[in-house]
Parts: C-alpha cells; sequence; structure tokens
C-alpha cells in the first residue's frame, strides 16, 4: 500500500527553467527511494517541496490520501521530516533539541517517541555527546546526532540530505543499517551506497528552459518510480 505519492510534482526556478518537471513517486512502508542526479537538478529543493518546506508550482503530495493542508503543515513536517545534510548549529545540546521538539502539539499526536542517545549509542556516539553543546561535536558527531534526534520523533518518511556525508566508513555502515528499517527518500552521490540501502532509484537531470533534459546529460527529465 502506497503511504507517500507525489503525482506531476514540478518546479520552476526565477529564470524560467524548470528545476524539475511532473516527478511521481509511490513511497510505501521499508521503502529507501534514492534520489541521484547532478549538482543543479534540484535534489535537495525535492526533498524540501515534499516536506512543505518550500512551494512548488504543479503537482500534488499526500501521506496515507491525505494531502499536507487536511493534516495541518505543522502535522505533516512532523510526520514527513527533512534532515539537512550540514545540521543548524542550535543553541545547547541535542537532548535540548529533542526535548524541545518532543513537546511541540504536533509531536504529542504520536504514540511513542524513541531515545536518540540509544540510537546514537548504535553508531557509535556516547550518551555524553547527547549532553554536550552542539558547538563542541565534531561534523560527523553533529550529523549523527541530529540524525537520531530527528529518528527518535518517529517520523513516517525520513527524507534525507546526504545523511552520511560527513562520516568515517564505519560510522556510515552503522548509520545504514538503522535507516534501511526506516522509510525514506535519500540523497547520495555514492554508488556504492546506493547499492547498499536502495530498494529503489529516482534520477533527476539538469532541465532547459522548455522543460527538456540537457541532452549531454539525459534524454529524460526524470524517472517514475513506482514501488
Amino acid at each position: 500500500m502506497t503511504m507517500l505519492e507525489a503525482t506531476g510534482l514540478s518546479m520552476q526556478v526565477g529564470d524560467g527553467r524548470w528545476l524539475f518537471k511532473e516527478i511521481d513517486i509511490y513511497l510505501s512502508k521499508g521503502d529507501v527511494l534514492v534520489l541521484r542526479g547532478p549538482s543543479g537538478a534540484g535534489k535537495t529543493t525535492l526533498l524540501k517541496c515534499l516536506a512543505e518546506l518550500v512551494p512548488y508550482d504543479e503537482g500534488q503530495v499526500k501521506l496515507h490520501g491525505k494531502e499536507a493542508t487536511e493534516y495541518g503543515i505543522p502535522l505533516w513536517r512532523s510526520r514527513v521530516m527533512y534532515v539537512p545534510q550540514r545540521p543548524a548549529i542550535h543553541t545547547g545540546t541535542p537532548m535540548d533539541l529533542f526535548n524541545m521538539a518532543k513537546n511541540f502539539a504536533s509531536q504529542k499526536e504520536k504514540k511513542t517517541l524513541d531515545d536518540p542517545t540509544q540510537i546514537g549509542m548504535q553508531w557509535n556516539l556516547s550518551e555524553s555527546h547527547f549532553t554536550e553543546n552542539w558547538s563542541n561535536l565534531s561534523g560527523g558527531e553533529m550529523q549523527r546526532a541530529a540524525l537520531a534526534v530527528a529518528l527518535a520523533l518517529n517520523p513516517e518518511v525520513l527524507l534525507l540530505d546526504e545523511p552520511t556525508s560527513a562520516l568515517d566508513p564505519e560510522s556510515t555502515l552503522l548509520v545504514e543499517k538503522t535507516l534501511k528499517t526506516k522509510t525514506c527518500i535519500w540523497i547520495t552521490h555514492s554508488s556504492e551506497q546506493e547499492s547498499r540501502v536502495a530498494t529503489n532509484t529516482l534520477t533527476l537531470k539538469r532541465l532547459t528552459k522548455s522543460g527538456e533534459a540537457d541532452d549531454s546529460m539525459s534524454d529524460r527529465t526524470a524517472t517514475t518510480i513506482s514501488m
């Protein structure tokens, strides 16, 4: 059964060029859709559109057959959660962020939340990392801590923008093991990672102003994925 459905999703940028056009995605529980494509093809923006963080020009996105307006945008974003490649540097600690987020009204409808510390300890983090100020964490520690906080909030769909880009190979494999049990759309530039985690792949292409794919890259605008 389809969980997340995007149909005809299109976005045009200021110079008149289509960033992406007529993208269809059908994501079922447990699917990991890998998103590939060159820089400028709109991968990160597509994730933000699915999370209703930025507006798109055409198409619709539904979760369990309902659009974001039927849930309310805050509740939608708690269920379809975007996790950026480089987390914003927050004040306080990762646990401060989790404790603040879990008290949002959009989170209180969820029956259970997990413990980010327990998740992080599966990824070579210690309990002390979650009580350390964000500014004192390394890039890899910050990326894992932010991802652990997101997972602990139990979204139905994770929108992951290169979630292991700052990690060493060992930590990358540990994070992949956890994420493969979730429902995700996952940007990666690594074909090796794609082969390990993907149940299917969507490739975006840079488009011309007419909406056609750049012939130097591909003869298609995007791949329609049914999962």
